[in-house]
């Protein structure tokens, strides 16, 4: 069995080594500019998997030949898929044109705002899952994610709505991680004197800025006016006859307004403004922690419906 395993061992690695051979060869077609070449055993290596470590390369030169043939939107096919699968993909601007380069950054900033919202629905789902950990570290990659669409210069106003609400998530989730962490005991100590009490107090953790259902001790904001906008007629088409809904996070205000809002899952993208925009209007009594009013995260679900009558929304 042991012979085995090492037989298989050394045909694995004999096969990585195979294929950087070939990526390494055909990185050489490509800097001579043998372009069909390069794209040919690149093409062999895509097919065969290209190797676990090299399979980014591969698809990195692949989009390069592509688009050095002339052959543009392959090439953005292909880089649309790296971005997919690696939205914070760098290249490297010593192994492309500023041509090749520029033809990148331009599917980023296509694709970036909807793989962000992508990934802070996973975040979401963790979140109403109990699942904190993962939750955080959703959230963190939609923050490195928001850092690159603004690096990158994507032009999506939503985005800073959306960033509030991701740092107020996150805020929850490693508030919940940190209660759900088995406590260490303390050494012993000696009770704090009366002149370092207040010090004492001052270090202790800060309670959670934005707050959400479930916590303890919270009461949720009570409705003042939540008026959902109308579907235009000319959008009412766009629902292929059947019902569809639409997921809206907002953040409620110790004074009862909505400071934030974001279209978690989109029913019809052109009618989310609208509804961010008629979101900003609403008013509540603000949600409070004992006597003490505080910021509040609330999810509504909007139901569209193809007759075109008024969105129901549903708390």
């Amino acid at each position: 069995m042991k012979a085995l395993l090492a037989v298989a061992a050394c045909v694995a690695v004999a096969t990585v080594a195979a294929a950087q051979d070939q990526l390494n060869a055909a990185k050489d077609l490509y800097a001579s500019a043998a372009y069909e070449e390069a794209l040919t055993t690149l093409t062999r290596l895509h097919e065969g998997g290209g190797g676990a470590g090299a399979s980014e390369q591969v698809e990195q030169y692949r989009a390069f030949c592509l688009f050095a043939l002339g052959r543009t939107a392959e090439a953005q096919a292909v880089a649309e898929g790296l971005v997919t699968a690696s939205p914070l993909l760098e290249i490297d601007s010593a192994d492309a044109s500023p041509r090749i380069l520029a033809m990148f950054n331009d599917v980023r900033k296509r694709m970036l705002p909807g793989l962000i919202r992508e990934q802070y629905r996973s975040g979401r789902s963790a979140i109403d899952r109990k699942e904190f950990a993962a939750a955080r570290s959703q959230f963190a990659k939609v923050r490195q994610m928001l850092d690159e669409a603004e690096k990158v210069g994507v032009k999506d106003d939503t985005l800073a709505d959306l960033r509030v609400l991701v740092e107020g998530f996150s805020e929850l989730a490693e508030n919940a991680v940190a209660r759900q962490a088995p406590a260490t005991p303390a050494p012993p100590s000696a009770p704090p004197s009366p002149a370092n009490s207040d010090s004492a107090a001052a270090s202790s953790p800060a309670a959670p800025k934005i707050y959400a259902v479930g916590m303890e001790g919270v009461a949720g904001p009570v409705v003042v006016r939540q008026d959902v906008p109308q579907l235009p007629r000319e959008l009412v088409a766009m629902l292929s006859g059947s019902a569809k809904t639409t997921i809206l996070d907002i953040i409620i205000d110790e004074k009862g307004d909505v400071e934030r809002a974001a279209v978690r899952q989109s029913a019809i993208r052109m009618y989310d403004s609208l509804l961010i925009n008629a979101a900003k209007t609403w008013k509540y009594r603000p949600a409070t922690k004992g006597d003490r009013p505080v910021k509040y995260l609330k999810t509504l679900e909007i139901v569209i419906k193809p007759a075109g009558d008024t969105p129901l929304l549903q708390p």
